[in-house]
């Protein structure tokens, strides 16, 4: 995938493909920006920008972090193939720690620990370490004694292969975003909510302003980060994206006593970790299985058909964590989601302006947890200064142009 890539990077720059003209900028009044979106990277990028001197309003259709953000396991981590994209993610860890304290972030930095116990599942563990080795940050082969040592709490079952990683971390995705935007707010940005985006005012290809229904803002410059209602809105833009229908659901705990504080990717594909309040998040499935019952789901964006079989899932998953974390033993469902992932169709995140309109700014990413800060640094960077950030240029939305793909 990533030499695919490189490949499509090289034709465009050599085609000319990408050809982009800056937007125009104020030189007396700050610039007037609108971020559609109060997920989680919304929030970070009308946080930086707001605290950069641009006057910016949060337009959110439902509520700060009710779409895939509080659906999201919220696992920040580096495990990916391309070396560009993981060293982009290790980016965004460094600013996660430059945020952690003074935002009162709470991020729980407990490490990650990966396990089989079998032969199939240990190809896949030694595969995950691969992508982290030659960094500055390889995990760690552990035996079972190792394992006990590390994290007491677990009861891993039968080892056949075995990593640690201690760079990694997890947050409430909820509270976090709350926190920029609280930040954002305090700097002078202004969020509303129910406020969804009706229309896009133009001048050619420049931007004039928006129709929200909470009525016209005049607009120098806007950020789409609305995640999975990206298409909706970038369309009204004559610009086309798709995504990947990516469903998932994860099942959350009442609080309990902390027992762990490392994210668990355990045998059977089920993944868990213990919140700083004492719950259990998890899930056993990455996707929902290829089976009749489940054909709807892959297919469409769908509500749990009831609530006995939401509870039904929840508690399944509850007893597959509590085999690994005896202390999840009778947990209290609080609830389940089922969420919807933002999921570029090529794995990687659409980052920056619109080749045909360049006031216009998309940010869409199924890592947005983890990619946030940087996100919200580097896209300030280009909004305000009309620039074109280096770390983002593989990610740029026109590799999607028919140009490119010829």
């Amino acid at each position: 995938m990533a030499t695919q890539r490189r490949a499509v990077l090289a034709s465009l720059l050599a085609s000319g493909a990408s050809a982009w003209v800056p937007p125009v900028r104020s030189a007396t009044a700050p610039l007037r920006v609108g971020v559609v979106g109060a997920g989680i990277v919304g929030a970070s990028i009308a946080r930086h920008l707001a605290r950069a001197g641009a006057q910016v309003w949060v337009f959110e259709k439902l509520a700060p972090a009710q779409g895939a953000t509080q659906n999201s396991f919220a696992w920040l981590n580096a495990f990916v193939d391309d070396a560009h994209y993981r060293a982009l993610r290790l980016e965004s860890l460094k600013a996660y720690h430059e945020l952690d304290r003074p935002l009162a972030l709470n991020i729980v930095w407990g490490g990650y620990l990966n396990w089989a116990s079998n032969a199939a599942e240990a190809e896949v563990v030694r595969a995950n370490a691969q992508q982290l080795a030659g960094t500055a940050h390889p995990t760690r082969r552990i035996s079972a004694r190792e394992f006990m040592a590390l994290d007491p709490a677990i009861i891993s079952g039968p080892i056949t292969e075995a990593i640690y990683s201690p760079l990694d971390g997890h947050l409430d995705p909820v509270q976090v975003t709350r926190r920029f935007l609280d930040d954002a707010v305090k700097a002078g940005a202004k969020l509303l909510y129910p406020c969804e985006l009706s229309a896009l005012e133009l001048n050619g290809n420049r931007l004039q302003g928006v129709a929200t229904t909470q009525g016209r803002f005049g607009l120098d410059r806007l950020v789409v980060a609305a995640g999975v209602d990206t298409p909706r809105i970038l369309a009204m833009a004559r610009c086309s994206l798709s995504l990947k229908h990516a469903p998932g659901i994860l099942a959350h705990s009442a609080p309990l006593a902390v027992a762990t504080q490392r994210v668990h990717d355990a045998p059977g594909t089920v993944e868990f970790k213990q919140m700083a309040d004492g719950s259990i998040v998890g899930t056993d499935a990455p996707s929902p299985p290829e089976t009749p019952a489940h054909q709807e789901i892959r297919a469409h964006a769908i509500s749990f058909p009831s609530d006995e079989l939401r509870a039904y899932h929840g508690k399944r998953i509850l007893g597959r964590i509590a085999r690994f974390l005896p202390a999840a033993a009778g947990a209290k469902l609080e609830r389940l989601t089922l969420g919807f992932r933002p999921m570029p169709t090529d794995g990687f995140p659409v980052v920056g302006a619109l080749p045909t309109i360049p006031d216009i700014h998309v940010a869409v990413t199924h890592s947005g947890v983890t990619l946030a800060p940087i996100l919200g640094r580097l896209m300030t960077e280009e909004v305000l200064r009309g620039s074109r950030a280096t770390w983002l240029q593989p990610y740029r939305p026109e590799r999607f142009s028919p140009r490119a793909a010829a």
